[in-house]
């Protein structure tokens, strides 16, 4: 009688058979992102890392978005759910290695302190999770939520890295845009002023003055922005090339929304008073809080209108002969 000896496969073997491997990272993955003192961040003591984005996000109105973020990737998943269910399960040893590579960033990023090595560390872990348990299919499948996670990481210190150049550059470019609609003024820094008029005796200033804060750069809106452009280019458009370039277009929608806000200011701190179109930082009034839904009003529009145009003028596919 022959014998037949089975070899089991080394790699078939790492991959993890049950749903309590499943519950076991589940809960490292708790300890070491929701519990474990990480970083001290911009604080003078250890935080986990949710406690640090949390932290940022309820105190940073510029990235107060983020906790939307985990609820649209979640509904991301929801939405494909039946394409996913389709999908073969079929678990591969590679997760675990990269899985051992995610670890040891968050390690490395612990060691230097650096809560931002610690993102990357996290965004690797789940997608090295979802390789070593599911398989290449599911991860391909799951990459844009994967990624689009990476909106829900704060990062604080692009306010002093691009607050100021978008003032500048915001100031320069209404103070060109009112000179050439007749309403003369000169740019003072970050502000704008109107020129002195000396037959009517007004001094530099005097007519009209707004200067572009940190709310008017458009740091606000920019990363908000960048989001709602990639989730709509995933939703919406169909070729990769579409979806790029309705994200790379978030950019400079974003300029243009905050330039039609400080244009508003400027009119209405003509037509209206300092006191009525502005206000003070602490407390702006009606309109110039109205002027921050335009800025969403001309992004979203402008992408919506990139958008048509992309669809409009894509030719379709050629269709395939038949056999």
């Amino acid at each position: 009688m022959n014998s037949t000896t089975l070899t089991p496969d080394w790699r078939a073997a790492l991959v993890p058979p049950n749903i309590f491997a499943a519950l076991s990272a589940a809960g490292i993955f708790y300890v070491l992102f929701f519990w474990f003192p990480y970083a001290s961040g911009y604080g003078a003591t250890r935080a986990s890392m949710f406690e640090f984005m949390n932290w940022i996000w309820r105190n940073n109105p510029e990235w107060e978005h983020c906790w939307l973020v985990p609820l649209f990737a979640l509904g991301l998943v929801i939405y494909r759910r039946k394409a996913l269910a389709a999908l073969p399960v079929s678990g591969s040893w590679v997760g675990l290695a990269t899985l051992l590579g995610a670890l040891f960033l968050y390690w490395v990023g612990y060691l230097a302190d650096n809560v931002y090595v610690g993102y990357a560390a996290m965004l690797g872990f789940i997608g090295s999770l979802v390789l070593w348990f599911l398989g290449w299919s599911w991860l391909k499948a799951l990459l844009f939520p994967i990624a689009f996670l990476a909106f829900m990481f704060p990062l604080p210190f692009m306010d002093n890295f691009l607050a100021f150049p978008l003032r500048i550059f915001m100031s320069t470019v209404s103070v060109s845009f009112l000179n050439l609609i007749g309403l003369p003024c000169l740019q003072q820094g970050t502000s704008i002023v109107s020129t002195p008029d000396f037959v009517a005796g007004l001094a530099a200033g005097e007519r009209f003055a707004v200067d572009v804060a940190d709310p008017c750069s458009g740091i606000r809106s920019l990363f908000a922005l960048m989001m709602v452009s990639a989730l709509y280019g995933f939703l919406v458009m169909e070729k990769s090339w579409q979806k790029w370039i309705v994200f790379l277009a978030s950019v400079p929608l974003a300029v243009a929304g905050n330039f039609a806000r400080i244009i508003m200011l400027t009119l209405g701190t003509i037509a209206l008073g300092p006191e009525t179109a502005i206000g003070t930082l602490e407390e702006p009034t009606t309109f110039h809080l109205l002027s921050g839904f335009l800025v969403f009003a001309v992004a979203l529009g402008g992408m919506l209108g990139i958008g048509w145009l992309l669809q409009r003028f894509t030719p379709p596919p050629a269709a395939r002969p038949t056999p």
